[in-house]
């Protein structure tokens, strides 16, 4: 059996001491090891941020500091540049107020720069407005700028005192928008005064140029009357077989040296034409061997009197041109002239022709003067002979070449010169365009009278008493009835009581002009008009077909050409 339990018996433990530990949160006091560590850490970190603080701002401080010198240096740059400028220079806003300007524009203005800064823009544009010649005017312009707000404006302003100024104007932009106009003045008064003055020297220079062409063609009619008769009347002579041999030479002789001065005379109202591009041309199919061997006959004399050896070799197998044959033939004649002019007794002239490609060249060769190298580019100017001491030796006047080329101009054709030197003679070579399919030219006689199916009755009008006097006489003895007149008032007595098939007038006849008379003559007659004048140029041929005649000729007419006109008057 179980009995009841037993208690142990107590054991004697020793007692220790216990320490009861809590674990308390401390607070950052109450770790001063702690923090103070911390605390070093956060104020290094704080020390770090205030340091590179105060380098940003000190580096903003000092760029701030460049870009305001920088601005303070472009300012005075540009106020230096302002002030360097010739032209008056003024900035202003959209609504005019002044923002810079430059020391010009302030004495313009008529103030100085601090009167400028302190002044009212309004009051001083008022007051700068009185020195122009219409100051409402000025205002009234400067507001329209403002209100339109074009892009540029240029305008001409003159003061008045006769002070001109330009003035120009444009407008700033910003981003693409108006901000203000920059305003510039500048004084154009000498300027204008010497372009007005050169405007006026050369509206003078262009009249004395009208005067000296209006007398060179005035001077040309007085020369060509005196010339008409007695060409005509030495051509006569000479075409009589009776005349004795020695007296036909001296006319002959006579005849050339009128002609001389006729081809003298056309010579300087030939120039007039050039200069005014006057020059007619009539082309027609022409014969160009022809045309050269008619222009050795006119300088054989000459070539003869010089014993020079004178060579002539027409080859060219197509020869026919289409030209002025009268013009074609002058240039010859002035290039024959001048190499008999120019090549001493006893020298030599070799021409000849020949077709290069589809042209027709001339070339003739003289061992002559000669031309220096640096004078040939020069040698078809007007007046143009080498030197004066040439024109002296030779006479002339420099005129044949710049004509022939320019006549050769005319027809499409050139030119060309070449020579060694002086003493080592000239060459001169013409270049025409031949026509596509030759054709020979027709023949035209140049001596005796035409031959007409009847006579004509003509009325013969001139107060120069030798022409009227030898026309007349060969008029008739072409078979034609002539009377004459030395005015137009004894013509128009004439007219009003016999009928006539043409009248033939001189232009410049005493108180009443040809052309008044051939006006009141076609209005009694059904006749033709044949105008004789020295006057020659287009608008004297224009001006007499204008007034009522049928046909003009230009003194010293030649007869051959006046027989022509009246074998038309038959048809």
């Amino acid at each position: 059996m179980q009995g009841p339990a037993v208690q142990p018996n107590p054991v004697t433990v020793p007692i220790q001491r216990i320490i009861i530990v809590r674990n308390v949160k401390r607070s950052k006091a109450n770790k001063p090891h702690l923090s103070s560590k911390k605390k070093r850490r956060q104020n290094l970190v704080r020390n770090s941020a205030s340091g590179a603080s105060a380098r940003e701002l000190l580096q903003a401080k000092e760029a701030l500091e460049r870009k305001t010198a920088e601005l303070a240096l472009s300012l005075s740059m540009m106020q230096a540049t302002l002030d360097s400028t010739t032209d008056a220079i003024v900035v202003t806003d959209t609504r005019g107020n002044v923002r810079n300007f430059n020391e010009k524009y302030a004495r313009l203005m008529g103030v100085t720069r601090a009167e400028m800064k302190k002044a009212d823009v309004s009051k001083l544009r008022i007051k700068f407005s009185q020195r122009f010649k219409d100051p409402e005017e000025f205002v009234a312009r400067v507001m329209e700028i403002y209100r339109m707000a074009p892009a540029e404006t240029f305008e001409v302003l003159e003061w008045k005192d006769g002070t001109i100024l330009e003035r120009y104007s444009q407008v700033q932009l910003v981003d693409r928008k108006p901000v203000g106009r920059v305003w510039s003045f500048r004084d154009v008064t000498e300027r204008k005064r010497a372009e007005e003055n050169l405007e006026a020297a050369k509206v003078a220079a262009e009249q004395a140029n009208q005067a000296k062409d209006d007398f060179l063609a005035s001077l040309s009619n007085e020369l060509r009357t005196p010339l008409t008769p007695a060409m005509i009347a030495a051509r006569n002579l000479s075409d009589n077989k009776e005349l004795a041999s020695e007296l036909r030479a001296a006319v002959m002789a006579i005849f050339r040296n009128v002609q001389l001065e006729a081809q003298l005379n056309d010579d300087l109202l030939n120039v007039t034409r050039i200069t005014r591009g006057k020059i007619e041309v009539h082309h027609e199919v022409v014969d160009v061997h022809a045309l050269l061997e008619n222009a050795v006959t006119i300088v054989k004399s000459d070539i003869t009197a010089k014993a020079i050896q004178f060579d002539v070799e027409l080859v060219a197998p197509n020869h026919h041109i289409w030209a002025d044959p009268v013009r074609i033939q002058q240039v010859f004649w002035n290039l024959m002239n001048n190499a008999v002019k120019f090549t001493p007794t006893n020298g030599q002239i070799c021409t000849r022709s020949y077709n290069k490609d589809d042209q027709f060249v001339f070339e003739i060769t003289d061992s002559g003067i000669g031309i220096d190298p640096a004078r040939q580019a020069s040698i078809f100017e007007p007046f143009h002979q080498g030197e004066r001491s040439i024109t002296r030796r030779f006479g002339g006047l420099g005129l044949g070449l710049t004509i022939s080329k320019t006549l050769l101009d005319l027809h499409g054709g050139t030119i060309a010169v070449e020579s060694a030197g002086q003493n080592k003679g000239t060459t001169f070579r013409v270049f025409l365009d031949l026509l596509s399919e030759p054709v020979a030219a027709e023949g035209k006689g140049i001596d005796g009278c035409a031959t007409t199916s009847r006579k004509l009755r003509l009325l013969l009008v001139d107060d120069h008493a030798d022409t009227r006097g030898v026309l007349s006489r060969l008029l008739v003895k072409c078979g034609h009835e002539v009377v004459t007149a030395d005015s137009a008032a004894k013509a128009l007595e004439i007219l009003d009581s016999r009928r006539f098939d043409a009248l033939i007038s001189d232009i410049g006849l005493p108180e009443t002009s040809g052309y008044e008379l051939v006006r009141q003559a076609k209005q009694r007659h059904p006749l033709k008009g044949i105008a004789l004048s020295g006057l020659g140029m287009e608008e004297d041929v224009r001006r007499s077909l204008e007034a009522g005649f049928d046909h003009h000729l230009t003194k010293p007419i030649n007869f051959q050409e006046l027989q022509s006109v009246l074998g038309k008057v038959l048809v």
